[in-house]
């Protein structure tokens, strides 16, 4: 594991996070994701305790997925950055991949939730993007 660095835009959440060196990171296109940030989203998955963060700089929404489970999602208090979701169904918590300083260590991603629900103009082939 190596340790992270990342933030939201304006710089009032800081945080550091500890990452396997083969990352786990998924584009995800389902319609809870697409109707938060107006599109698909990258996150990495992360092991319990990984995330390092001030939690009392987050603000919080819940509401529930698709499945019925409730997902958990935390932002900037200040800039609404979106930086962190907890989705019940898998027990697992997500690090938005773009808050990360060094995008750098992003090689490869796999698409989950597409089938229904990706744009028109994306053509998805075994799990990646063509534009």
């Amino acid at each position: 594991m190596k340790k992270y660095k990342g933030g939201c835009i304006c710089g009032e959440v800081k945080f550091t996070v500890n990452l396997d060196d083969k990352l786990r990171v998924y584009n995800c296109h389902c319609i809870d994701c697409r109707k938060k940030v107006g599109g698909m989203i990258t996150i990495i998955d992360l092991r319990e305790d990984a995330i390092e963060v001030d939690k009392t700089k987050l603000g919080t929404y819940e509401h529930l997925g698709g499945s019925g489970n409730l997902i958990k999602k935390y932002y900037c208090k200040k800039c609404t950055a979106p930086i962190l979701t907890y989705v019940d169904k898998w027990k697992k918590l997500y690090l938005y991949a773009g808050m990360l300083d060094d995008i750098s260590i992003l090689k490869t991603a796999n698409n989950i939730y597409y089938e229904d629900s990706h744009f028109p103009f994306m053509e998805i082939k075994e799990n990646k993007i063509k534009l």
